[in-house]
């Protein structure tokens, strides 16, 4: 035989080889389940790297994060594209990542809401944050916060009565109805625009931030997306581009028509001698975060129109859908444990008494001291955000080598936090999937491995409006479930909810329920 023919032989045999060992280990990460791989066993192809682990749509993608976590609960190292990225399940290494210094960075995976929200909290680079954040964070102080109870609460009663059509009939997706409510809050005290979403049951503005972040999604995951010049030829590029254009047309057309008016209260203002008096009293008022921001931009010259866009059109796409997949899931877990519902009732009862209404509106007299001794409705929307955090995954880059016990991640490389894998834990939690408000009773959750809970992230990034949300959701849910009872025809385990990540958590099918009135 030729030397030709052996060396031909020999490259054929050991190509061969290397695709059967490649098909081989491909076939045991199919198996995951079963047989979990060393990190460092997981093949990786070219150009794509890992992404192949997530093929099959956004269920696959929250399964198979929640599968890594399982077969590898403290890290696991994988690749998009030619970009390295740890996978971190250890509470210990999370709650290193949020606290460092080397890690206030946000991956680069968030670059790709960079189109919509710029320079905005979520988005902006290390140093701006910075100074934006200090800038933002008197918008959300407990002043201002209270100011919106008023809004929350009626608005809580206009989202009751849309559902009160529903009356002892079929299971309805409840969803929509919470979505367009936390999107006109959130609206209306972030940009004193009421778009009356829930009154007419659609709004553009919301289905763009939808298609938008969906678009997010399928980038993030997809490598060979990653390249503008590819992306923006794609159908789903050019759909983002349009999306995203009439975003920002509409937050810039608000802020056009808010400018002169805080133009006009500035040139209102009392003389400097009752200045301090002025502010203790407007204090007192409730400050959009628009006008906020538009006060900044115009007396210290702070920040530009297009920065105020993006922190206005980032606390809208941040919080709107939060509030909403929490809720969504706390009503449903309420249809599904009765128990937990009626206790919620007999605690409102107790604070509200049974028959306290005002006028004829049926709205609660909602206070801040009546939130606060909402103690056990809020340890059941804890445990909602538990089982279903609104953020299941969230991202950092580091900016220098960070060392993680035995492990050290190098310098520029993203970290992903698998906060869904370790909210879900067996080894954080006793009975994982069991829903259990009782878990967040002082005395047990002192007890609770630290930062083994991260609902609203945490450190120096964590979620600047989480007190907003909380109030907002508290009263939501003490609306509905002062007016209405909630069931389920046939009760799903927690386990057996099929779940999406679409970059926040979402449901494979519309979970619904029915309403009938509450007999007091």
């Amino acid at each position: 035989m030729d030397p030709l023919t052996v060396a031909t032989l020999a490259v054929a045999c050991f190509v061969l080889y290397r695709i059967i060992n490649f098909t081989v280990k491909l076939f045991k990460v199919a198996l995951l389940f079963e047989y979990p791989l060393n990190a460092e066993e997981l093949p990786s192809l070219p150009f794509i790297g890992h992404a192949y682990l997530f093929i099959g749509g956004n269920e696959a993608i929250l399964n198979r994060m929640n599968q890594l976590g399982k077969n590898y609960p403290t890290w696991c190292r994988i690749s998009f594209g030619n970009n390295p990225v740890y996978v971190m399940t250890s509470p210990e290494h999370l709650k290193e990542i949020l606290l460092s210094q080397k890690t206030i960075k946000r991956s680069f995976f968030y670059d790709f809401a960079r189109p919509l929200l710029g320079d905005g909290l979520m988005t902006a680079p290390e140093s701006m944050w910075e100074v934006h954040r200090k800038l933002i964070q008197p918008s959300f102080n407990p002043v201002v916060l209270k100011s919106f109870l008023k809004t929350f609460a009626t608005l809580s009663v206009t989202l009751a009565k849309k559902m009160e059509q529903h009356l002892d009939g079929p299971e309805f997706e409840i969803y929509r109805y919470v979505s367009l409510c936390t999107f006109d809050a959130i609206c209306v005290t972030a940009m004193g625009v009421n778009l009356n979403a829930m009154e007419t049951a659609k709004c553009e503005f919301d289905e763009a931030v939808s298609k938008v972040m969906t678009g997010f999604t399928k980038r993030a995951t997809s490598p060979w997306l990653y390249p503008d010049f590819i992306f923006y030829r794609t159908q789903v590029g050019k759909d983002q581009t349009k999306y995203i254009k009439f975003i920002h047309d509409f937050t810039d057309n608000v802020i056009r028509q808010r400018k002169p008016k805080i133009v006009q209260r500035s040139d209102q203002r009392v003389s400097a001698d009752n200045e301090q008096d002025s502010f203790d009293t407007s204090a007192a008022r409730s400050r959009i975060l628009i006008e906020n921001l538009l006060r900044l931009s115009m007396e210290n010259k702070t920040l530009t129109d297009e920065q105020i866009r993006c922190h206005i059109d980032t606390t809208i796409v941040g919080g709107t859908d939060t509030a909403a997949i929490t809720m969504n899931y706390f009503l449903l877990m309420l249809a599904s444990h009765q128990d937990i519902q009626e206790k919620i009732y007999q605690e409102l009862c107790d604070i509200f008494g049974e028959n306290v209404l005002e006028d004829d509106n049926e709205e609660l007299h909602i206070t801040m001291d009546a939130l606060v001794k909402m103690t056990y409705t809020e340890r059941v929307i804890k445990e909602t955000m538990r089982l279903f955090p609104g953020a299941p995954i969230i991202g950092r880059e580091t900016t220098d080598d960070l060392k993680l016990g035995q492990l050290t991640v190098p310098k520029g490389t993203s970290v992903l936090l698998n906060i869904f894998r370790v909210h879900r834990s067996e080894k954080y939690w006793s009975d994982p999937l069991k829903f259990d408000p009782d878990r967040f009773l002082p005395e047990r959750f002192a007890t609770q491995e630290p930062y083994s809970y991260l609902p609203f992230s945490g450190g120096r990034r964590n979620c600047i409006g989480w007190r907003y949300g909380m109030m907002l959701m508290k009263t939501v849910a003490a609306t509905i479930v002062w007016k209405y009872v909630l069931t389920k025809d046939q009760v799903i385990p927690v386990k057996d909810l099929r779940l999406t990540f679409d970059i926040l958590l979402g449901s494979v099918y519309p979970d619904t329920l029915r309403i009938r009135r509450r007999v007091k």
